[in-house]
């Protein structure tokens, strides 16, 4: 009989995960966290400031984890920052940051640390990610920057599985929505920008930094992730103005050049709303992008 590996030989790896009002997900996807197979790895939940006593209902269920409780909603990177910061000084060699409605693959998290380990220049890894209510249909695939429109895409979006997606390779970008990052990653870039308040593109701003730094990013297809995305929230207007506000630092940090880049994906992003008869998207986002800009002028006026 094959000896099973020593917990202790094995890298360390903190799992942070986000729970903000929502118990029923944060714990399904806890569930599929105890069925990994890989032994060394500590879990750490930070409450974003719940109201509705999930983070109760966590401590009730899983008592051994480790439960960080905000006092209030510090955003998406704020709150991810709270856990990935504990995790680095834990000693934690890879940090896997999950989102709270994802499930994962029982082998997924030996897959990714496998390639970790033969991958020295590599900073951040994306798994395979498919659509909860379409198992075999992709969600994200990694991701690759395109020059015109110039913007991130999502490779394998809504496209059903293929041998071709079954590539391990180095990619452009990775969504936050399940990321494993090495340490020396956050000892030289950092944590998630607290800019991009309360949430997105954040994650393509930590991409990039990563990639400015000279690091590498991986797409690693036999590492498996069920993703159940929020199809209900596509027409908020929250949403959208929330997506345009933070779309501004993104460009102008990143962008070239900054503002001409800015620009050319504002109007394609509207263009394409508009294209598809989603007009409630138009006047939010813009607005959105007005508040960016006025943000930008101030933190730079400061």
């Amino acid at each position: 009989m094959d000896s099973q590996p020593d917990p202790a030989a094995m890298p360390l790896v903190y799992i942070v995960m986000l729970n903000w009002n929502d118990a029923s997900n944060s714990l399904a996807c806890l569930e599929s966290i105890a069925r990994l197979e890989y032994s060394n790895i500590r879990v750490v939940v930070v409450d974003n400031g719940s109201s509705d006593g999930s983070d109760g209902e966590i401590r009730r269920r899983f008592p051994h984890l480790h439960l960080i409780v905000n006092v209030r909603n510090l955003g998406f990177a704020g709150g991810v920052n709270v856990g990935l910061e504990y995790a680095f000084r834990q000693g934690a060699k890879y940090l896997l940051l999950v989102n709270n409605d994802t499930l994962l693959d029982p082998h997924m998290l030996s897959e990714m640390v496998k390639e970790a380990e033969s991958h020295p220049k590599a900073g951040l890894f994306t798994p395979k990610i498919y659509y909860f209510d379409d198992p075999s249909l992709i969600w994200s695939a990694g991701a690759r920057w395109v020059r015109f429109p110039p913007r991130a895409v999502m490779i394998g979006l809504r496209q059903r599985d293929h041998a071709k997606y079954d590539v391990l390779r180095r990619v452009d970008f990775a969504t936050g929505c399940v990321l494993m990052i090495n340490r020396k990653i956050i000892e030289e870039v950092g944590y998630f920008d607290t800019t991009y308040f309360p949430i997105y593109h954040e994650d393509y701003d930590y991409c990039a930094r990563v990639n400015e730094a000279g690091w590498e990013i991986w797409y690693v297809p036999a590492a498996k992730v069920w993703h159940k995305d929020a199809q209900s929230q596509r027409g908020s207007g929250t949403k959208s103005y929330n997506m345009g506000m933070n779309i501004v630092p993104f460009y102008l940090r990143h962008g070239h050049p900054p503002r001409l880049t800015l620009g050319l994906f504002v109007a394609w992003a509207v263009l394409r709303e508009v294209v598809k008869g989603n007009l409630a998207f138009v006047r939010p986002y813009l607005s959105g992008v007005r508040a960016g800009i006025i943000r930008e002028r101030k933190a730079v006026s400061n």
